[in-house]
Formats: C-alpha cells, structure tokens, sequence
C-alpha cells in the first residue's frame, strides 16, 4: 500500500520495515528522535530497535500515554526535549505508540522550528486504524478533548500487527470501535463482514486492519481538511466524545476512546432512525452487535446537563447553540452537519441505557 495520501505513505508487513529503514537512511545526519510512553518503551521499543539497529543511536523521548497527558503541558515537555537534544528543522521525529502519542507527536513536530518531518508507527489497534491516519494531531484544552491541534500529514505511516500482541483486550475493543465505525460508514457488506468475524482478536491482522484503514484514507483523499464527506467519519463522536469526557473527569478506570464511541455510536444510530429515517432493523443490528462485546456503562439521567457541555464545545460545531451531528440514513450511507435537540438526545442516552431491557420489545 504505497502512495495512499498524496503527501505520504502507509506500509506494513516485511515491506514495511524495508521501507522504514530506507527512510530513516535520509535523515541519518540532521537526527533521529523517538517518541514513547511508559509501554511502548518496554515492549514496543526493544522490537524497533531490533529491527532497525541504524535507531541504536537515537535520543528517545518518553510522556505518558494517557488521556489525561494529551494536553499543551505534555507537548511542551516534548518540544523541550527536543530542544535539550538539539533536533534541528531537517531532522525527524518517530512517533512509537498509541493515540495519544500519535496526536501528541505529531502536533509537537508540525510546530517545532514551523514544523519537523514526524512518522507515526502505531502500536495499538485504535491507532493503527483511526488516530495515525489522517493528519489530525492535537491536545484537550480544560479535560475537553482535541480543542488544539493543526492538520499536517505524517511523512508515512507504518503498521506492524506485531505490536499488537502484548495489548490487552480491553485494548483491542477500543480499536475494534473505530473499525464497527468504519464499516457502517462504508457499506452493508463490510459491516456484514465485520459481524461474521465477530471479535476483536480476530481482526488483529494485516488485511482485516488495512481494510479498515483504507475506509478512512479513501474518505480524507476527498477531503483533507474536514469541509465536507470527512465529517462522515465522527459518527458516534458527538455524543461518544462527551461520555469520554466526562468519565475521565469522574470515573476511578475511565472509559477508553472506543468504549465511549461505541455508546456513541447506538445513541446517535438512534438519533438517525428518529430524524433521517435509518431502519429500525439496522439499527437492532448495530446495537445488539455493539451491546454484545462492549460492557454496559451506567449513565445516570442527571449527568445529561454536563454531556451537553461537553457537547456545545464539540470542536465539530458551526454554531454554539447548536448540537451538530454525523448521521446515517442507512449502512454505508452517511450524512453530517445534522441538528438534533437536547430533547432527541435524551432519549437517545434513555434508549442505550434501556437496552438490556429491551427497548424494543
């Protein structure tokens, strides 16, 4: 998979190391850096390093890789050290983990100097199929999440399912969110793929996972800078992102990225049957697929004043007083900038919490 942007790479398998090696030969002089958190640095690194012996000389950077790092501060602590280590403008820095990493990195790199060469290599199957690709980088401003951030295309992006081995899976569910968020954007044949497969660990490979990449890569050549069909790509974020949110601000063990999108997703499903129509039966499917690999979280009807604040801030918005959506009038037939009403959401939170009692019924 060469030449996917216009403006950089993804590779992946034994390819994938050969190409990655001949690219790091280019910066050799100017200065190599790598970026990790606290695990890809014990399980992530020694591989790379294996791999890649040219990297033994490398200056490595380390942040934390939680949500709660992915802000202005954790940036400063990499430009610092980029600094301290005196990268200059032509040199390079590798971006070895999962999403917060990604999004980190490469906002730090695009503003270093005006901007240094970054790659990503993903470790976790969120990334590896949503926050490598694309060129969205950013932090949370005030535990809001992606208020910061510029577009600027990574020079390639490589994807080893090796990494993938050591991730828990809890992990894996939370990519496995993003790649059910794919295949209901694309077609009724992907999803209906995606369904037979039925689990996360057995779409942990190359061709299940550039699958799903090639979604978002194929939705962001037509439109990079989010004008118009790229919006598609945030169904189940709106209310998703507010629910991540929130947890992080309340829970002891927070909602992960996917977890959160995944209520999303059934919420905003329902949303999409009540104002556009989208079959009732599909959405059966979708939330009876989703409610059974994703543990229930209790969402009390008195937090629905703090969602919504969350939501009026969505970075997604056009007007303040507005709730603005990505919707589907059926499988693979997405819509975005839809309004819905405090009231529609409501119900919708009422509808995932009332799913195991059947709702339906």
């Amino acid at each position: 998979m060469n030449n996917i942007y216009e403006t950089d790479s993804i590779f992946s398998g034994t390819k994938g190391w050969e190409q990655l090696r001949t690219l790091l030969a280019a910066y050799r002089h100017a200065g190599i850096y790598i970026l990790v958190d606290e695990n890809t640095t014990k399980f992530c690194l020694p591989v790379l390093l294996e791999k890649c012996p040219e990297l033994g000389s490398a200056a490595v950077i380390t942040a934390p890789g939680s949500e709660s790092n992915k802000t202005v501060a954790g940036v400063e602590h990499i430009w610092r050290s980029l600094a301290k280590a005196n990268a200059v403008r032509n040199s390079l820095l590798l971006c070895l983990g999962g999403g917060v990493i990604t999004d980190m990195g490469g906002f730090a790199a695009a503003t270093f100097k005006r901007g240094i060469d970054f790659v990503h290599i993903p470790t976790t199957l969120l990334a590896m199929v949503d926050a490598a690709l694309g060129g969205k980088t950013g932090v949370n401003l005030d535990s809001v999440k992606n208020q910061l951030g510029v577009f600027e295309m990574p020079k390639a992006v490589f994807i080893f399912d090796t990494f993938l081995e050591t991730l828990s899976k809890r992990q894996k569910l939370s990519g496995f969110a993003e790649m059910i968020k794919h295949a209901v954007i694309d077609s009724p044949d992907h999803f209906e793929k995606l369904m037979l497969l039925n689990s996360p660990e057995k779409i942990c490979n190359d061709a299940n996972i550039l699958e799903s990449v090639l979604v978002k890569v194929a939705v962001v050549k037509q439109d990079p800078k989010e004008a118009g069909i790229r919006k598609a790509l945030n169904f189940g974020h709106t209310i998703g992102h507010a629910i991540e949110t929130y947890s992080q601000k309340h829970d002891t063990n927070p909602l992960l990225h996917g977890e959160a999108i995944a209520i999303g997703m059934i919420c905003e499903s329902f949303i999409s049957m009540q104002l556009l129509g989208f079959p009732e039966d599909d959405l059966r499917q979708i939330s009876a697929f989703i409610n059974r690999h994703f543990p229930e979280y209790r969402l009390k009807p008195a937090i629905a004043e703090e969602l919504f604040v969350y939501m009026y801030q969505d970075k997604k918005s056009f007007d303040p007083m507005q709730l603005n959506f990505s919707l589907l009038r059926g499988i693979g037939k997405p819509v975005w900038d839809q309004l819905a009403g405090e009231k529609l959401v409501r119900e919708s939170l009422h509808f995932y919490t009332n799913l195991d009692a059947g709702f339906f019924v």
